[in-house]
């Protein structure tokens, strides 16, 4: 081979930086999964550390819909859980949309009204669903009561309360059920008259004033007494919130020989 017909050699210089073919990108996205596979099992972790009744309780909060957010009354704020449903309260008018299903065309049409005519009273009635239908939370404010202390005569805030929700209910062909709740305070000497009785003797009083202000006594199918066995906010008993008169309104349920056209 001669001088002039020496091969040809070329030298290629890799930049710093560049990783081949592939680039980095396959570690970006490695580090995104094991970032959520470490996310998973911690979240595997806290879930299994948790009580029967507490897991059941978050299973129903993410299985439940509310139209509302941001609830504040009695001294607490957030979200308050009675029998594993969220109770929410307070959304931005125009944000709302209306929601498919029976119960959350209720939630929708009481909550529309409710803010509407109980502006001021908003934070002391709470509406959320439930697989039975439509629940509304009519609770104690510290400082605005809905009855007499220790009584079951109501106040001018309750009665107010109560014909609102009275005419907002009276042309639905669902029936509802009434119950009486108290904080875990024994206002009564009386060893005969307990808190269950003044939570039954507070249901039967708001029955009388729905059924005065236009509601037909046949939609109601049972008033009970839960004393403070239930509460809203279980880590205070003396919580306000407590003390409440809580309607459900029974989707499932009609009522005999009501109208065929009712609102849903």
């Amino acid at each position: 081979m001669s001088k002039d017909s020496q091969p040809i050699i070329i030298k290629k210089k890799i930049k710093k930086g560049e990783h081949g073919h592939h680039g980095g990108a396959w570690k970006v996205a490695y580090a995104d999964f094991i970032t959520a596979l470490m996310a998973l099992f911690l979240v595997l972790w806290l879930v299994a550390m948790l009580s029967i009744e507490t897991r059941n309780a978050v299973a129903q909060y993410f299985r439940s819909y509310t139209i509302f957010k941001g609830m504040e009354a009695g001294g607490g704020k957030g979200v308050s859980i009675m029998m594993g449903n969220p109770v929410k309260l307070e959304k931005e008018s125009g944000d709302v949309k209306m929601p498919a299903g029976i119960s959350d065309k209720l939630s929708f049409e009481l909550g529309k009204t409710i803010k509407s005519r109980l502006y001021d009273l908003k934070d002391q009635i709470l509406i959320f669903t439930t697989t039975d239908g439509v629940r509304l939370e009519i609770v104690d404010k510290e400082g605005r009561p809905m009855f007499e202390k220790g009584r079951a005569r109501l106040l001018n805030t309750g009665q107010e309360v109560l014909r609102v929700i009275a005419q907002a209910l009276k042309d639905m062909p669902y029936t509802i059920t009434i119950e009486g709740h108290t904080d875990s305070t024994q206002f009564s000497r009386d060893k005969d008259y307990t808190n269950w009785e003044l939570a039954a003797d507070r249901a039967n009083a708001a029955r009388r004033e729905l059924i005065k202000n236009g509601l037909d006594p046949k939609r109601i199918t049972k008033v009970t007494s839960f004393a403070d066995v239930v509460s809203l906010n279980p880590r205070d008993p003396y919580d306000p919130i407590n003390r409440r008169v809580s309607i459900l309104i029974e989707k499932n349920r009609l009522v005999q020989d009501s109208p065929s056209e009712g609102l849903f």
